[in-house]
């Protein structure tokens, strides 16, 4: 598979049965400036959008899905390191299970970035989106910059400020501000800008967040776990090819069109690539080179 390719992931652990990675502010702040810790060390990767839940982590990250996911290792051993030393009880003591799935178009990476947004407001903890302080929800079409004023320069802190902060020896850049309460400005190292013209204007991006797209997400997300027959793939296949090309017989298709089928039906069926090379009648080698 070619993990050379630069792509939008949508990056995510799965939620833990018993055990809590947030617990309160101090690990919220804490759990954020990770993501600047993350965004420093492995700078090929940047962060769209993230969403830190009590019990599992949402990122919208872009580059190679070895970096993305070298990013999402980085991110959970900073956690336990940190959590090692700070926390007294309730250790996190299940596995990480952890993944990246590629975003392929605008409009699917809208709705990840929605559905990320929509996590505290889904789980019923009685926030809008915008409202939740531990997502970068709240800076997209916001006046949240003013925070800035009151901040300093990490380039103004001493050593001795910056091991007793951040406790490590990743380098943060000398511009990137702090705020009073010790979190990093997440406009420092979450691209908003790019969100914000992605969705082009407020009132389009207020009317997408109130789309449901989770019963479709989550089952894009969890598809891999299981798998449809041939019969059934081929089905949903020959009924995207008539409404796409106007055509069942997908034989018929140029390669193009084959290509863009392929990835239609990877998206709504989670079909592995060797069941697409069998559908679509392309061979395997030729869709490693397309999907990353």
């Amino acid at each position: 598979m070619n993990n050379t390719s630069s792509h939008y992931y949508h990056c995510a652990s799965k939620g833990f049965d018993h055990c809590i990675l947030f617990a309160n502010d101090r690990e919220f702040i804490a759990g954020m400036n990770r993501i600047a810790l993350c965004r420093s060390r492995i700078a090929e990767v940047i962060v769209l959008a993230f969403c830190l839940m009590d019990n599992h982590v949402h990122f919208i990250l872009y580059g190679t899905k070895e970096a993305c996911l070298r990013w999402m290792r980085l991110y959970q051993k900073l956690t336990m390191m940190w959590l090692r030393h700070h926390r007294e009880g309730n250790p996190v003591d299940e596995p990480w299970e952890c993944d990246a799935w590629q975003i392929y178009d605008e409009e699917d990476l809208k709705q990840k970035i929605v559905y990320v947004f929509r996590n505290p407001t889904v789980a019923r903890m009685g926030f809008v989106p915008g409202g939740y302080r531990w997502s970068s929800a709240r800076f997209v079409f916001t006046d949240a910059g003013s925070e800035l004023g009151a901040g300093r320069r990490l380039g103004t802190l001493s050593s001795y400020e910056n091991r007793k902060l951040f406790e490590t020896r990743i380098d943060l850049p000398a511009d990137w501000t702090l705020l009073p309460n010790g979190l990093i400005w997440p406009g420092n190292y979450t691209e908003t800008g790019r969100v914000e013209k992605l969705f082009g204007h407020p009132w389009n991006y207020l009317f997408c967040l109130n789309q449901n797209v989770e019963s479709e997400i989550n089952r894009q997300m969890y598809k891999d776990k299981l798998s449809l027959p041939d019969q059934d793939v081929a089905a949903i296949a020959r009924e995207l090819s008539d409404s796409m090309f106007g055509s069942r017989d997908i034989s018929s298709l140029d390669l193009q069109s084959r290509l863009h089928l392929c990835k239609l039906v990877k998206k709504k069926t989670g079909a592995s690539l060797k069941q697409l090379a069998r559908i679509v009648r392309l061979p395997l080698a030729d869709l490693k080179m397309i999907f990353d």
